[in-house]
């Protein structure tokens, strides 16, 4: 079965941003992922969670697994519990923290290709975006 992947961050009210895929049969609607979405969110505690399509955009199409097709086809999708980005970077951040970092407080950098980037390079960036180093 082929699936969509809807890449989605919710900013908590603590400032982490919680980030999950949202996997539908490719012809949903993003009314429909946006409700899925907002399930999942309310059950994990967040009843008053609004996703839009800054936070939530479609990324691609790939072939579930049997257990992702299943889901699918009893409750019409599926969540793929990503990443839990806390509201600060740790004190001694690793390259995936900035990146996570970056892609949790900077939707301009949400989906950007970090693959050819060194840790100095993805580190610096924060640092002007954040303000402590100039451009």
């Amino acid at each position: 079965m082929k699936v969509a992947v809807w890449d989605t961050y919710f900013r908590r009210p603590d400032g982490a941003t919680l980030h999950f895929d949202v996997l539908v049969p490719p012809d949903t609607a993003f009314e429909t992922v946006r409700a899925f979405g907002q399930a999942f969110l309310s059950a994990k505690g967040f009843p008053q969670a609004d996703l839009d399509t800054s936070r939530c955009q479609f990324c691609h199409i790939e072939e579930a697994t049997e257990e992702i097709s299943k889901a699918i086809v009893q409750q019409g999708y599926f969540i793929v519990e990503m990443d839990d980005i806390p509201a600060e970077l740790p004190p001694e951040p690793t390259r995936r923290d900035y990146i996570l970092h970056l892609r949790a407080h900077y939707p301009e950098y949400r989906y950007a290709d970090f693959r050819e980037k060194s840790l100095e390079e993805v580190r610096q960036l924060v640092e002007e975006l954040r303000g402590l180093s100039p451009r």
